[in-house]
């Protein structure tokens, strides 16, 4: 069977970046899995987040800890022939380690090397990112004059110089930035904490207490949102009082543990205000865009997302015969993103995911994520699809019981027929499952439902 055709996008991130500003040409991407920087940082840490809190459940354990190592390759996968330093981390370093020199031996690269080699193979030579692994944040050398543009800033790359400064960045992807930055959203009530940081007991009790009394407060329905929070993790719509109270339980324990994460580097940061929401029924659309240094939007995709069952975040789809309406649709509120980002001083991709009100037909935002977005490939991939009269696009996160090469072998007519593309994946360290990130093609919705059906039940064949 002939191979697929190389994938050739429409543009890359490079080409955003580079748009009338040649300093950018020197833009170096750093991503890493979600984990690494917890990981790797002190008690002390100044830059912390609401999702590493997880259940106890192991098997959801192991699927987030996949999704969290496959970040870097989905992420970055419309980043074009741009330096993209990865951070070469999973979850077990001792393991990694032995099998790094194993593979030393061999003369062979690490699975996860491979998954990710792989995955950036399918685009045209001079669409694929200038790899490099590193395996500590010590020992990254950028180039002259370089800045790191990053999904979430961390204190691990905080010595090295950023497109945008870490704290602005930080404070323009809280939940509080954008309840207070003037654009338009739902009501919305800011709940700060009076610690300076958490070395009294009693004290940190009595504000976890005071916290939780918020929610009792506020009227159905709503929404809590933790301060820092990624694919809807972090993120609890209270519709009943019955919900209300099995909330209260689960963050009773968590915002003990956030507050202890408060500390004299970060108070200033805000890192444990939540965010108490009202909530707006109506459509809501994903809108991808770039923001050019010159606060300038460039319209990317606008998409519809797709949420499992426990709400949290695995994909998206796209119809491209809408773009233009939806682009002209969300102007106003695109330019006021960019007008608002570009006075922190901020440039680079965002997502902005937004409600209109069923009642007064006004746009909300709800969420802004000021990094690449999930959905974002799916705006450079418009040719790829379209000329092969596929007008609808998705992509969808999912667990498979085997193999990258058992999947290809299954799908192999699709991948060479340009309507598959495996835009990530991981396999797992500890068990023959694996992460994927399938985005696909289809001439009408309904076909693009089915083929999502097709990829689910896929998931059951082992």
């Amino acid at each position: 069977m002939d191979p697929a055709v190389p994938i050739t996008l429409d543009y890359t991130l490079r080409d955003l970046y580079s748009d009338n500003n040649e300093d950018d040409l020197n833009t170096t991407l750093i991503y890493y899995p979600l984990q690494f920087g917890y990981m790797h940082e002190s008690p002390s840490a100044k830059y912390v987040y609401g999702y590493t809190l997880q259940s106890d459940d192991e098997k959801a354990a192991s699927s987030f800890a996949m999704a969290a190592n496959m970040v870097p390759q989905r992420y970055a996968f419309s980043a074009g022939q741009m330096p993209l330093i990865i951070l070469d981390f999973d979850s077990s370093n001792k393991l990694k380690e032995e099998n790094h020199k194993t593979c030393q031996t061999a003369g062979e690269l690490p699975t996860h090397q491979l998954d990710i080699r792989r995955t950036f193979s399918q685009l045209i030579p001079n669409q694929r990112p200038t790899l490099t692994f590193v395996n500590s944040p010590g020992s990254i050398s950028l180039g002259s004059g370089a800045q790191i543009a990053v999904l979430l800033p961390t204190d691990c790359l905080s010595h090295l110089p950023h497109v945008v400064h870490p704290e602005t960045h930080y404070e323009i992807l809280s939940k509080r930035g954008l309840a207070l930055s003037g654009l338009p959203t739902p009501p919305s009530q800011v709940i700060d904490t009076g610690l300076v940081d958490s070395d009294d007991p009693s004290l940190l009790k009595q504000e976890v207490a005071r916290m939780i009394e918020s929610i009792d407060q506020r009227q159905v329905p709503f929404v809590i949102k933790l301060p820092q929070s990624i694919s809807g993790m972090g993120t609890f719509l209270i519709t009943t009082e019955v919900e209300r109270g099995r909330v209260k339980t689960l963050l009773a324990e968590q915002f003990g543990v956030m507050l202890r994460q408060l500390n004299r580097s970060n108070h200033h940061l805000y890192p444990c205000s939540i965010v108490l929401q009202d909530f707006v029924t109506g459509p809501v659309v994903a809108l991808s865009l770039f923001i050019t240094k010159t606060g300038q939007p460039r319209f990317i995709a606008c998409c519809e997302q797709r949420f499992d069952e426990q709400g949290h975040w695995i994909g998206g789809s796209i119809s491209y015969r809408q773009q233009a309406r939806r682009r002209e649709t969300f102007a106003v509120i695109m330019q006021m993103v960019a007008d608002f980002l570009r006075s922190k001083g901020y440039h680079g991709p965002a997502g902005v995911d937004i409600v209109t009100d069923d009642r007064s037909g006004e746009q909300l935002i709800i969420d802004l994520n000021v990094r690449v977005t999930g959905t974002f490939h799916l705006g450079p991939l418009t040719g790829h699809f379209t000329k092969r009269g596929l007008f609808e696009a998705g992509m969808t996160t999912v667990d498979f019981p085997y193999s990258r090469d058992k999947f290809e072998q299954m799908f192999a007519d699709d991948i060479r027929n340009g309507s598959l593309i495996v835009s990530g994946w991981v396999h797992g360290e500890s068990s023959q499952l694996s992460h994927a990130a399938i985005t696909i093609g289809a001439r009408e919705s309904d076909e693009l439902d089915e083929y999502f059906g097709r990829i689910k039940t896929a998931t059951l064949h082992s």
